[in-house]
């Protein structure tokens, strides 16, 4: 007998997915920028913090989905206690002090190490709510056309982040303005602009489960992590995800690109370009919600899945190219028209990737039952929640380690906000070339490889199963 979520589940779902989002949001767009360019910790500092952050949280969520699933408790009751703290949680990650020569060691030491707790802290938090509500459409219905068109709406929480990821930096910096615009200014126009977002989100976020009740129960299961070896469907993409890391580039690298390349940390262009490069992904979005479930039907998950991957190679690639061909004129008008066409195919393969990779996890979940009666929904979806944070931090960390290659640090990040505070456009000085030429590779290369890298796992035959 099939049974299925409410109307009212579902809207209560969505609005707690936004306000997952959202949180989620303010930490991947601005937190890296915050520590680095606003309170002025060291580059290879910020890179040990959100790499070695970001890849603990990724190993270790596989082992609290684990737990989830063995820990008696519905989906429900994780995702009506962790909102708050996660919350909170976000607002302490933005509540340190400015790094700087004029500190003493210890003072500064402890900027450094309350960064990382913080951070290390919100992550285990984050990790216990995020997985139950990326598996939450598995267990609100038994039917299995519900369910991916529950799973497909999973984009309206990406475009809730996109509020945060569009809108956070731009208000900080008006803020930071008014004040003063000193890095003490800037710090504290943060601080006000990530109390205001983490309220809303936390707020929604607590909607998730409110009301609803839990249709498919997990079946226990004893051989816990050595499913990512047996499960065939889960082992691959479990590879593909690693291997398609560095497409998690675009995001680390976005919020830099914008304020030094395109806006100089003018507010009003901060907004206006974050919002012409983010449009790629928000439309994406949309197009992932109206097309996935037609185009699964018609061609397969899988080969959907490698035939986005394989498309996304091109665009990022051209783009870097415009990038050389015009390296101080990407705000001409020709340039910007070229690269927002760029961003709206990027983003629209890249959000039917993401939607994709989720119903093949799902897919797993239901191969695994019929392979040994168990159905480790948590432990299964915490694959995808380790995927997108081991991507975060490995972008990261190349990303830092970039910045120390180019020798780019908190000196020459503190010399570079005097320029332009003094009325500089690095984007026309040949001093920062080779930081303006580095985000536009970052941003693109690596995640053109990444595609391609991605696509692998389901390209080759096994078995006589094709794509």
């Amino acid at each position: 007998m099939e049974n299925t979520y409410t109307k009212k589940e579902q809207t209560r779902y969505l609005l707690g997915l936004s306000g997952q989002n959202i949180i989620y949001g303010i930490i991947t767009s601005s937190l890296a920028y915050y520590l680095q360019f606003t309170i002025l910790i060291p580059a290879m500092w910020v890179g040990i913090i959100l790499s070695v952050s970001r890849i603990f949280d990724a190993v270790k969520d596989p082992f609290i989905g684990a737990m989830i699933n063995r820990g008696g408790k519905q989906f429900k009751d994780y995702l009506i206690t962790v909102p708050i703290p996660t919350a909170i949680l976000t607002i302490l990650c933005f509540s340190n002090g400015v790094y700087s020569s004029n500190n003493s060691v210890i003072k500064n030491a402890l900027i450094i190490i309350s960064a990382f707790v913080f951070y290390i802290i919100w992550e285990i938090v984050f990790t216990v709510g995020d997985i139950p509500i990326t598996g939450y459409p598995s267990v609100l219905t038994n039917n299995e056309s519900d369910r991916t068109k529950l799973l497909s709406l999973r984009p309206i929480g990406s475009m809730a982040s996109s509020l945060s990821t569009l809108t956070v930096q731009p208000i900080a910096f008006a803020l930071s303005a008014l004040f003063g615009g000193t890095a003490t200014d800037e710090r504290n126009a943060f601080l006000i602009t990530v109390i205001l977002f983490s309220v809303l989100g936390g707020t929604l976020f607590q909607f998730t489960a409110m009301g609803s009740t839990q249709k498919v129960l997990n079946k226990s299961d004893t051989k816990s992590l050595k499913y990512f070896i047996t499960n065939p469907l889960l082992k691959k993409i479990s590879i593909s995800g690693i291997l398609g890391s560095l497409k998690s580039m675009t995001g680390v690298i976005l919020s830099p690109l914008v304020i030094y390349y395109f806006a100089s940390k003018n507010p009003t262009f901060s907004l206006l370009y974050t919002v012409l490069w983010g449009m790629g992904s928000f439309i994406g979005l949309v197009v992932s919600m109206a097309t996935v479930p037609k185009l699964t039907a018609k061609i397969g998950t899988k080969k959907l899945y490698v035939t986005v991957n394989l498309l996304n190679i091109i665009p990022n690639v051209l783009l870097f190219l415009l990038y050389l061909k015009y390296p101080s004129k990407m705000t001409d008008i020709p340039q910007t028209a070229v690269m927002f066409i760029l961003t709206l195919i990027t983003g629209s393969c890249v959000s039917i990737s993401t939607t994709v990779q989720t119903l093949i996890i799902s897919e797993a979940v239901d191969l695994e039952e019929k392979l040994s009666g168990d159905r480790p929904t948590a432990l299964f979806f915490s694959m995808q929640t380790f995927i997108v944070k081991i991507g975060t931090g490995i972008s990261s960390l190349v990303a830092s380690l970039s910045y120390v290659i180019i020798k780019f640090s908190s000196a020459e990040a503190e010399e570079l906000n005097s320029y332009i505070a003094n009325g500089g456009i690095p984007r026309l000085e040949g001093k920062y070339s080779t930081l303006m030429t580095t985000l536009f590779f970052l941003y693109t290369i690596p995640v053109a490889i990444s595609s391609l890298l991605s696509a692998i796992p389901f390209i080759n035959k096994n078995n006589g199963e094709s794509i």
